[in-house]
């Protein structure tokens, strides 16, 4: 069973994102009950949840709650069939996912690593081959500011087993400092 290490937005930072979440699902026919948005860290393959705790706990608990910024590109992501909003800001997000991926590995979990950080917005069933090549531009001026960026707050981190259930019970919630 596969279990994924995400990271939570504030609410604040969901209201800035829920039009963006809703006119992409419209647009591509996404999943009506694609889950809140969160960006994926790292997934781990079979992990023994006693061991797991622990490690992810240390890794997390120097961590206060972040921004990040997002840009105004959305693309399909083929590993895990979901519509994905672009981050450009990747220093904190990044290091976060690099600790995570190294540690855990490190402890002899089985770890993957998606690359690039992103925000998923909806989950698709099937990805249309037009789409599959190329970003969309949106058009929403009153959320982006003139370098075409939102800021968008980290506020948490969780387990969770499957990412693509609406009502998606985290296995374990950690939250981060406030500064």
């Amino acid at each position: 069973m596969k279990y994924y290490i995400v990271a939570l937005f504030d609410e604040e930072t969901y209201q800035v994102i829920s039009p963006i979440q809703r006119n992409m699902s419209k647009k591509f026919r996404a999943n009506r009950n694609s889950p809140m948005p969160f960006v994926l860290l790292t997934s781990i393959e079979n992990p023994n949840l006693d061991k797991l705790y622990p490690v992810v706990d240390k890794i997390i608990a120097p961590y206060k709650s972040f921004r990040i910024d997002a840009s105004d590109l959305v693309y399909l992501f083929e590993p895990t069939k979901s519509i994905n909003l672009k981050i450009d800001d990747k220093g904190y997000i990044r290091r976060l996912s690099r600790s995570l991926f190294d540690i855990l590995e490190l402890n002899g979990f089985t770890v993957k690593s998606f690359g690039d950080s992103f925000v998923s917005l909806a989950n698709l069933g099937y990805l249309p081959k037009d789409y599959k090549k190329q970003d969309v531009k949106l058009n929403f001026p009153e959320i982006y500011n003139t370098d075409n960026l939102v800021k968008l707050r980290i506020k948490s981190v969780e387990i969770w087993k499957l990412p693509t259930v609406k009502k998606n019970t985290p296995l374990k919630s950690y939250i981060l400092k406030d500064f």
